[in-house]
């Protein structure tokens, strides 16, 4: 499975004493850290590893952690919590013995240990027009330039390894990445999507409910939540990160009703929060066809496509496949 990668291990070449980057492809940089960082540090060394623990700043508050190449008071606070989660000694100081849990979550294309670049790039869907599924496999045609894709899908890798961690390192599946302009334009995503600049992935999470993904995820700086009546899964997104869309630096989470149940974006509960646990839940939507024919799946019937409250491995495995809707409706 893509998503739960096996690390392979390469020959990287020590140059100086200071972190080194090995670039394998435009906008595709893994960095080895082999010198301490502390507070008060400044450059592009300390931006690097921002980019890597952001998802560790310990809040749950829309209180945005800023990549600006200055290690303060938020890199420290994000330090002292991956630490922490890795049983480090507690000190907000990234030793060369902190860099190293980085180091070895990483490949040297600059994915991570259990996420690709291919998880991220644009689908294919029979019901799209030859133009539209020519993009497939790529991150081309979007609203920005494909080594910036490349560049916020990484990052946000980096915020999926915190919230896999924080969810007890179980596999993360994803479902939509990327997609270029005439691709969601053929399956009615919105129009000024998230998934159009690679800064946004639909995704579930291998033995953890729905609800629970998303309150790790409010631990974890992702900027955009989002959860669907009738869609068995949730859409994370940096939209604060995305330099492309000025105009959509801004919290995006469900709103609750007086039950305290999260709402999707029309009003109406988020799949699964009303229903029997281990069924599916929602209204029925057909998913999309991908490369492979056979599969189809119905969430009316509870098939596994829909998948059931805790997904299993093999629903997830399933779900990554299955691709996006036919037509989204307008949802991101």
């Amino acid at each position: 499975m893509s998503f739960e990668k096996i690390w392979r291990p390469v020959g990287i070449a020590i140059i100086t004493a200071v972190a080194i980057t090995v670039v394998t492809a435009p906008g595709a940089q893994a960095r080895q850290f082999d010198r301490r960082l502390k507070p008060g540090a400044k450059g592009s060394e300390v931006r690097a590893l921002q980019v890597r623990i952001a998802g560790w700043f310990p809040t749950n508050r829309q209180e945005t952690f800023n990549i600006d190449g200055s290690y303060g008071s938020q890199t420290r606070a994000a330090m002292r919590a991956l630490e922490a989660a890795y049983g480090r000694p507690v000190n907000g100081i990234a030793s060369k013995h902190d860099l190293q849990i980085l180091n070895k979550l990483q490949d040297v294309d600059g994915s991570t240990k259990h996420f690709d670049y291919s998880e991220f790039d644009q689908n294919r869907s029979a019901s799209c027009s030859s133009r539209a599924n020519s993009y497939a496999g790529t991150f081309s045609g979007g609203m920005s330039a494909p080594r910036r894709v490349k560049r916020n899908v990484k990052k946000l890798m980096w915020r999926l390894e915190a919230v896999r961690k924080k969810g007890g390192s179980q596999p993360i599946g994803i479902n939509s990445g990327f997609r270029s302009v005439a691709y969601n334009d053929c399956i009615g995503g919105a129009r000024a999507s998230q998934h159009l600049y690679g800064t946004a992935a639909d995704n579930r999470m291998v033995g953890v409910d729905n609800r629970t993904q998303r309150n790790i995820a409010k631990r974890s700086q992702v900027h955009g939540i989002g959860c669907y009546s009738s869609l068995s899964h949730n859409h994370f997104d940096l939209r604060i990160h995305n330099r492309d869309l000025q105009g959509g630096h801004f919290w995006w989470w469900p709103r609750k009703d007086s039950r305290g149940r999260e709402l999707a974006d029309d009003g109406r509960p988020c799949w699964g929060e009303k229903a029997r646990r281990g069924t599916a839940g929602g209204a029925g939507i057909t998913l999309a066809r991908t490369t492979s024919p056979s599969v189809l799946h119905d969430v009316r019937n509870g098939v596994i496509g829909a998948g059931s409250l805790v997904p299993t491995l093999g629903e997830i495995e399933l779900f990554e496949t299955s691709g996006e809707a036919e037509d989204l409706g307008g949802l991101d």
